[in-house]
């Protein structure tokens, strides 16, 4: 059984858009501390890799679905996968530069993982970003494949 229909490059080419849009918005909240000083709470709302990941995911599916790119939950996975793991990649880097560089950022808050063992804050971005934020867009994706679903099968009726 494969976990794909598609080969993974043709899920990235789809997405790649997502995935540059993703870097960007790292990037913003990799100087947005040293750049402002401004606490993690007034900021980590606007400059959330996850919340734009999810707003991605959702874009990503109904453009999917309009253009015909998605035939089945396994596409909607395909793309689950590449938002989420271009996000690991992300988070990590971030958190090696601040670690490497010693540069207070977002990535390395105290009271948001950065204030435990290094190894141990990577690892659990990688196990929960990698792998449960790939399942979670992946529910997200379905829902929304699952109620244009439902609105195609209503117009043809």
């Amino acid at each position: 059984m494969k976990l794909f229909n598609k080969p993974f490059s043709e899920y990235w080419q789809f997405a790649k858009t997502g995935a540059y849009l993703l870097a960007a918005m790292a990037v913003i909240r990799f100087i947005l501390k040293p750049m402002t000083g401004l606490p993690y709470a007034q900021v980590t709302h606007f400059a959330s890799v996850t919340n734009l990941m999810i707003l991605l995911m959702i874009y990503f599916t109904i453009r999917g679905r309009a253009s015909g790119f998605i035939n089945s939950y396994r596409d909607v996975l395909g793309i689950a996968a590449t938002l989420a793991l271009s996000s690991v990649i992300l988070i990590v880097a971030g958190i090696a530069i601040s670690n490497i560089a010693g540069i207070d950022t977002y990535y390395i808050e105290p009271g948001h993982g950065g204030g435990a063992n290094q190894f141990v804050h990577v690892s659990l971005h990688l196990l929960f970003n990698g792998v449960g934020f790939s399942l979670f867009l992946w529910g997200v994706g379905s829902l929304v494949n699952f109620v244009m679903n439902l609105s195609r099968k209503k117009a043809v009726a």
